[in-house]
């Protein structure tokens, strides 16, 4: 099965391969895929700013996708009203952590946590002057968050145990224009300089994550094809073609 994580931007030649496929969408990506005629499977929002100021798209988004997941910081800041309809539609989940600064007690803290947990995988610095790296294999008791919500997604798609995982829109470059019009309330990507706090993760899940198949179909990238290959719209159509899909 296919995962295709579409983040700030959707590349033209990807809403093609995706008719047939699983989409897991974030922020506000899913107006492209509706506007091509694809229905999400989950549509995945963590970003606080995006209800407050795209209230209107949020619940678009939300009612035309089969499922929605927001993290608990999206819950606690909404409304009444908008804590309502995540509570009845909605799966809200936590982040192990708010900041990712190490220390004693956060390291004493997550050693035990991961003997009970053995799907969170986490290393922690004694010192409060280093950042902790995670990567958690089950969503249902919490995630690593590391500034970009791409991460979140990719532990959200291994959760639900797909066999593949296929990005699109992953550059983490900041470079690329949203979907959704911001011509009012512009949400400024801080990606460029948030990305030596976001790197390290992506490093950590290659590391660690031996069983994890994932793809990246952006040809501007700041993750190293080391770190997650590069793939083609044109190599996967072929094996979609061919029935080469493994």
């Amino acid at each position: 099965m296919y995962y295709f994580s579409f983040w700030s931007y959707v590349q033209e030649d990807a809403a093609v391969l995706v008719t047939n496929e699983d989409v897991i969408a974030v922020n506000g990506s899913v107006q492209y895929l509706l506007n091509n005629n694809v229905k999400p499977f989950l549509y995945l929002l963590t970003d606080v700013r995006f209800l407050h100021r795209r209230r209107e798209d949020f619940y678009n988004f939300s009612r035309n996708s089969q499922f929605t997941i927001v993290n608990l910081d999206v819950y606690e800041q909404a409304s009444v009203d908008d804590q309502k309809y995540i509570e009845e539609n909605c799966l809200i989940i936590r982040s192990f952590y708010r900041r990712e600064k190490g220390g004693f007690l956060k390291k004493i803290k997550f050693n035990i946590l991961k003997r009970v947990h053995k799907a969170l995988l986490i290393s922690v610095p004694l010192s409060k002057r280093g950042r902790l790296a995670g990567f958690c294999k089950d969503i249902s008791i919490g995630y690593c968050s590391c500034h970009t919500i791409a991460y979140t997604a990719i532990q959200v798609a291994y959760s639900l145990k797909y066999g593949r995982i296929i990005c699109s829109g992953l550059d983490l470059t900041g470079s690329c224009p949203r979907f959704y019009d911001e011509s009012t309330s512009p949400m400024p990507s801080e990606l460029s300089k948030d990305l030596f706090k976001i790197l390290p993760f992506f490093t950590f899940m290659r590391k660690n994550v031996s069983d994890l198949n994932i793809f990246n179909l952006s040809d501007d990238t700041a993750i190293h094809y080391d770190i997650i290959p590069y793939i083609t719209a044109s190599e996967l159509e072929d094996e979609i073609y061919y029935n080469k899909i493994v």
